[in-house]
């Protein structure tokens, strides 16, 4: 909370500066892009429990693995909506709010095993999404009249959700089953930092390309799984005796995990960090 009223602070001093200035430019600024995430907790609970199946397959004669999408989450969408405030030819301030979000879905996870001569379908579809809303400082580089470069730095809350779930079905049938559904939100400060170059058509309209690192690990997850029980995100790896395997698991459980048969259990981590690249409109207010 105090964070955001901080953030609510700043923002606040954003809109109100302008208005003891005079000659500032107030631009809105509409993006969209591509970028690559780490990502690097939730893709490995996506690597073990693929490796889990893979092992099962190994230990049951009668078993085989007929068909595997071996995808791991990287690529992200972004969306950012940004009110910008020019007080000179070479300073300005933002508020911006975005949308950023990466996902699998089932045919992108998809395992077909035979089992005695049956095939199922197994999948792990996942996704993560983060709204970020920042206060970012510009330092414009002036080229032209028309073009110049930019470069950004800023900081805020990013409001992160988390959604897994583990389904199956017999191939070919309409609809998959979902035994296993998490959905847990967190929220933590990150940062980010950018280049880009803009150029302006005329007084009132113009595009920029931009090319930004971030750094957003975002921990103390918590929401429900299916049954609607509610806990907290945990990151661990569980031995599987009937595979001799340490499967590293992220699941929500009201109590921290425990036991013989689990170890190296932490907080669960969603890390967005980053880079990524986007174009976009200016439209000057």
């Amino acid at each position: 909370m105090k964070r955001i009223r901080s953030i609510a602070f700043l923002a606040a001093l954003c809109f109100l500066s302008p208005s003891l200035s005079s000659g500032f430019d107030l631009t809105l600024r509409l993006s969209a892009g591509l970028g690559r995430l780490k990502a690097d907790e939730v893709n490995l609970a996506l690597g073990g429990w693929r490796e889990g199946w893979n092992r099962q397959v190994k230990a049951y004669p009668n078993w085989s693995l007929l068909g595997e999408k071996a995808e791991s989450l990287h690529l992200d969408v972004d969306f950012e909506a940004e009110i910008l405030f020019s007080f000179s030819r070479w300073l300005g301030l933002s508020l911006s709010a975005g949308y950023a979000i990466a996902s699998l879905d089932e045919k992108q996870t998809l395992l077909s095993i035979s089992q005695d001569g049956i095939l199922y379908d197994y999948a792990r579809p996942t996704k993560i999404s983060a709204l970020p809303l920042l206060i970012s400082a510009y330092v414009f580089l002036p080229v032209s009249q028309k073009l110049s470069g930019y470069l950004r730095g800023g900081l805020g809350t990013f409001q992160a959700t988390y959604v897994v779930r583990e389904t199956n079905r017999l191939a070919n049938a309409a609809r998959f089953a979902y035994p296993v559904y998490d959905n847990a939100k967190a929220h933590r400060l990150g940062y980010l930092g950018g280049l880009g170059l803009t150029y302006k058509l005329d007084q009132s309209l113009g595009f920029f390309f931009e090319v930004s690192i971030r750094s957003a690990r975002v921990s103390g997850f918590e929401g429900e799984d299916k049954q609607g029980v509610k806990g907290r995100l945990f990151a661990y790896e569980e031995y599987r005796p009937d595979i001799d395997f340490w499967q590293p698991q992220t699941r929500l459980h009201p109590e921290e995990p425990g036991g013989g048969n689990v170890r190296n259990v932490r907080e669960a981590t969603v890390d967005f960090s980053g880079y990524s690249a986007k174009i976009g409109v200016c439209l000057k207010l």
